[in-house]
């Protein structure tokens, strides 16, 4: 997917439309990374199955969607990657608090950087 077309067809910033216009091209089949409309209600259910003092709350979450927070894809290992119009989140299927990655970078931005191998994280599949 050719992220730097997708960020230069955006006319808004936000977790949103940077998602409507990646669902508009076909993704790759073996992909790593899964976009999908449909990941912010399973990453609810998720933090209501593994509540605990470290995981992510509900309030957490609410007062994330706040400030525009929005979860665009999934690993194939399960982990999520959300954002908000001027930060980047990938989120350990475990949703420990202490183990979410921050970038200082829009989502656009930040998938660029990751396809051209700049994103330093413990938690992404090696991208090929």
């Amino acid at each position: 997917m050719d992220f730097q077309k997708i960020k230069e067809e955006l006319i808004e910033t936000d977790p949103q439309s940077f998602l409507t216009a990646v669902l508009a091209y076909e993704q790759a089949e073996d992909s790593m990374i899964i976009f999908s409309q449909s990941l912010e209600e399973q990453f609810e259910q998720t933090i209501q199955y593994l509540t605990s003092d470290d995981t992510i709350s509900l309030n957490d979450l609410s007062s994330w969607k706040n400030h525009g927070f929005l979860v665009v894809a999934q690993t194939i290992d399960g982990d999520y990657i959300a954002g908000t119009a001027e930060q980047t989140f990938v989120i350990p299927v475990s949703l420990y608090k202490t183990d979410i990655e921050t970038y200082h970078l829009s989502l656009p931005d930040f998938f660029i950087a990751y396809t051209n191998h700049t994103i330093v994280s413990s938690i992404l599949p090696k991208n090929p």
